[in-house]
């Protein structure tokens, strides 16, 4: 399963911050829409300022709105797109994204499956602790998909999900 929890603004930013073209402030924005926290809830208009901000290399943005087109909340579900915008912020060390994209690219539709570059991404998410990707990671080492077939490897990330406290 995809990981849910959205990533949260940085700073509270004035809206007309955002309308300027201030990344953070459109992010923030973007959460505050999304969540509904001192507004309406509005998904619709958090995914355009999530993407206002996505498109200025904002981290957070490129994660958000890669969920939102994964999930098709607030945008039309889109999972070609949203690898892109999960890729963006996962090349740049976003673990949640590494994860998301592994889940995606194993897990999605014929159009975006690639097992081997689904591994690739869990096991960096796994490398940085993340125990989802580390206990997915050895669910396709059991199982030989994307990876060759090891048991011992399989084990090893088993355990290692068991010692960060998956379930």
């Amino acid at each position: 399963k995809m990981k849910t929890t959205q990533e949260k603004p940085e700073a509270v930013a004035p809206a007309a911050s955002a309308a300027q073209g201030n990344p953070r402030a459109q992010f923030n924005l973007g959460y505050l829409l999304a969540t509904g926290t001192g507004t309406n809830k509005d998904e619709k208009e958090a995914a355009m300022w999530y993407r206002k901000a996505a498109e200025q290399g904002h981290i957070k943005a490129q994660f958000n709105l890669g969920y939102l087109l994964a999930t098709g909340t607030g945008a039309n579900k889109d999972e070609k797109e949203a690898v892109t915008w999960y890729r963006r912020a996962a090349e740049q060390g976003h673990a949640k994204a590494q994860f998301n994209l592994g889940y995606l690219l194993c897990n999605g539709t014929e159009a975006v499956r690639n097992e081997k570059e689904a591994a690739f991404w869990y096991q960096k998410a796994a490398l940085l602790g993340d125990k989802k990707a580390q206990f997915n990671l050895g669910w396709m080492y059991a199982n030989g998909l994307g990876v060759e077939k090891n048991i011992e490897q399989a084990l090893a990330w088993y355990r290692k999900a068991a010692e960060e406290g998956s379930t």
